[in-house]
């Protein structure tokens, strides 16, 4: 991975910084010679990680560290917009219960974020809190389809680890404390989870809808004829 010492506009990159360097210690700070990488899309922080090392060997544990990373970047760039529509859904639900305590109706300024909501959501209907369940659930399928697309592109976690001293970036620090890879992990799992629940519908659908044959689909799946047939006892 290319290495370098100020950001860029555009493209994957780590910035590096050589020096002293602070770690949190209960309410206090403690400080040693070590080296900071940051990994970047554009100006757009991803992760951070922070190592005590001597400066003669900064560069190349640097390097080392980055290198190690790179074939986690698609997974985190997905990640980073899952935060953001997570984000997102939050701020929907709390204007929920700003329509809740409006027994009225919505006021003035409640029906332009709910007018403002709809549109850039492509939302239809009457505006109230009907909008803010249809963008609910649209938040909420664009993350699970986010994390399965951050599933689909991780690397072989048997080769490919995270480094434990990798740190979240602000975007997706949701509780203090937990490392990079507790985080992708947490959002990994949400997404083979997510992948797993369809697995009868799918299996359902190709016999009786895409004419697959039951022999085909124990071949490709590995799902048991008996399996199969539990999901298929009328077929």
């Amino acid at each position: 991975m290319d290495i370098t010492t100020s950001p860029r506009d555009t493209g994957i990159y780590a910035i590096r910084q050589v020096g002293m360097q602070r770690w949190p210690a209960g309410d206090s700070t403690w400080q040693a010679p070590g080296v900071r990488v940051t990994l970047m899309d554009g100006r757009k922080q991803l992760a951070d990680i922070k190592l005590e090392v001597a400066a003669s060997k900064a560069e190349d544990v640097a390097q080392d560290v980055a290198d190690g990373i790179e074939p986690w970047v698609k997974t985190l760039r997905s990640l980073v917009i899952v935060a953001g529509l997570r984000a997102e859904l939050e701020s929907v639900n709390a204007l929920t219960l700003v329509i809740e305590d409006q027994h009225w109706g919505p006021d003035d300024e409640t029906q332009s974020e709910l007018a403002y909501m709809a549109q850039r959501l492509n939302l239809d209907g009457p505006l109230g809190a009907s909008t803010c369940q249809q963008a609910a659930e649209y938040l909420g399928q664009q993350i699970a389809r986010g994390q399965r697309l951050a599933l689909a592109y991780a690397p072989d976690t048997a080769t490919a680890t995270i480094h434990p001293a990798w740190e979240l970036p602000p975007v997706l620090l949701e509780r203090p404390g937990d490392s990079l890879a507790s985080a992708v992990a947490g959002e990994l799992l949400a997404g083979w989870a997510s992948v797993r629940d369809q697995r009868d519908p799918l299996i359902t659908w190709a016999v009786r809808d895409a004419e697959t044959s039951r022999s085909d689909v124990q071949r490709i799946t590995g799902v048991s004829r008996s399996t199969i047939n539990r999901l298929l006892p009328e077929a």
